[in-house]
């Protein structure tokens, strides 16, 4: 039996984690946005060009907040406690078929956090958010079948390859493949025991 989300896109869900506070992006968060998705090792697997302009960054967060306002997705601005409050990634759901009980997340880190297990961390914390008040059943998810590192971390949190789409973007003048994920509410353990 599922239940109806307590959540309806009220006020922006801070999240905690033993590290991090997972926030609102805002729009002093351009430069952090700008220096992440600005690499290009970050954004490779990401689908189109890394940005090389600071309103580019701009924009991204501003439809961010207009996707949140118009109840289509929630992202978080990752940051670490104790820190000045700089954004160092983002992640959250990129969509919500309420009518199915399942969404999609993304993320994204700064390279200079990366091997910190930072997003396992965050990602841990989203999902609870989206099983206990999104009323989600079923969180799904993909990686460009060279993104091993994506993978490594959605298999951390207990996310299972469901499928392979072979050839299913073209980028840099090749085919990509993408493998799908996805990782149901009564498979999901909120701490790592492993």
């Amino acid at each position: 039996m599922t239940h109806e989300p307590d959540f309806d896109f009220g006020p922006f869900p801070v999240l905690e984690t033993e590290r991090m506070i997972l926030r609102e992006l805002l729009p002093e968060d351009g430069p952090g946005i700008f220096g992440i998705r600005g690499d290009y090792e970050v954004t490779k697997y990401n689908g189109g060009m890394n940005y090389t302009r600071l309103d580019q960054a701009e924009a991204l967060i501003a439809s961010i907040r207009d996707a949140y306002r118009d109840k289509r997705s929630v992202r978080w601005g990752m940051t670490l406690k104790g820190g000045d409050d700089a954004v160092i990634g983002m992640c959250g759901y990129n969509y919500w078929v309420r009518a199915d009980f399942r969404g999609s997340i993304g993320y994204d880190l700064a390279r200079a956090y990366w091997g910190r297990g930072l997003m396992p961390e965050a990602l841990r914390a989203i999902l609870t958010f989206g099983f206990e008040h999104m009323a989600l059943n079923r969180v799904e998810a993909d990686a460009s079948i060279n993104n091993r590192q994506s993978m490594r971390v959605l298999e951390k949190v207990g996310f299972l390859r469901e499928g392979h789409q072979r050839e299913q973007f073209y980028e840099n003048g090749e085919f990509g493949d993408l493998v799908l994920f996805s990782l149901l509410k009564r498979d999901f353990r909120a701490t790592d025991e492993g």
